[in-house]
């Protein structure tokens, strides 16, 4: 019994004695620690964010709920750093995210906009960044009217407004930034970038083109404003007499989906209604 209670006693002198050098260690430790991280800056916590390489195998498995995680930490970052914002931090937080949840549309177009307008500057490293997560992102969501807008807007005025890039460059992202304008238009955008896209598509391309475009857009042009814009593009152009074609045909076929399946969406009548029916009266 005396050999057993001299034995604890031992191991818990021998506990103490740990305890008091790990406290130790890690008191000269911060020590040495503390002057460097006095001179670090007090978001470097933020700035760094590791590759998604290195973060799938740290999500173990649960890649979605990390990429959540990170998500809001990045909207905290750029709401506290709005109008200093650290453009490459921007980049690494929408990389990270995007290689965690790649489906995840949202994180393409807050990286962006957040690299271009949260910034106390636009210059071409920024408009270089943002491009680059656009691209990312209309590769993923190629039909996405909302990242090809966001692209197409970059590339037709961010870098013709932005110092650095040559007249080639220029041109060559004037040109591509307006067939991205109207693939968004093609894919649902609202009717203010159709407009948009019309304006585009009469100012810049051959008479044919903008007439078979802007013939489309009046085709399905639900608004009134919207419509009489495109009436205007058209007789502009000289494409004038396509204009009452093009509406006698939207009326006839409103007035067919009406009498035939007014039940349906009209896109959906589209798929359905036979061609060989009689006319409605």
């Amino acid at each position: 019994m005396i050999a057993v209670a001299l034995h604890q006693r031992s191991a818990r002198a021998l506990v103490v004695v740990l305890a008091l050098g790990v406290g130790a260690a890690a008191s000269s430790l911060r020590g040495l620690i503390a002057p460097q991280r006095a001179r670090m800056p007090d978001d470097a916590d933020v700035l760094y964010v590791p590759e998604s390489q290195y973060l799938r195998p740290m999500s173990l498995g649960y890649r979605e709920a990390l990429a959540d995680l990170l998500w809001v930490r990045a909207l905290v970052f750029s709401g506290a750093s709005l109008g200093h914002t650290e453009v490459a931090a921007v980049q690494r937080y929408a990389n990270a995210i995007s290689g965690l949840a790649p489906r995840f549309a949202r994180v393409y177009q807050w990286g962006g906009v957040t690299a271009i307008y949260s910034g106390s500057t636009v210059d071409r490293r920024a408009v270089d960044i943002a491009i680059e997560v656009y691209r990312e992102g209309v590769e993923e969501f190629p039909e996405n009217h909302t990242l090809l807008y966001g692209l197409g807007m970059l590339l037709t005025h961010e870098v013709s407004s932005t110092p650095g890039y040559t007249p080639e460059e220029t041109a060559a992202a004037k040109a591509e930034g307006m067939r991205l304008i109207r693939r968004a238009a093609a894919f649902g955008a609202d009717p203010l970038v159709r407009q948009y896209a019309a304006t585009l598509v009469s100012d810049n391309a051959e008479a044919s083109l903008a007439r078979q475009f802007l013939e489309a857009e009046l085709a399905q042009a639900q608004d009134a404003d919207y419509r009489r814009m495109l009436r205007k593009k058209l007789r502009e152009i000289g494409a004038g007499a396509s204009v009452e074609t093009v509406e006698g045909i939207r009326d006839a076929f409103a007035a067919e989906h009406r009498a035939r399946a007014a039940y349906v969406p009209d896109t959906v009548f589209t798929l359905v209604r036979d061609p060989a029916a009689p006319p409605v009266p």
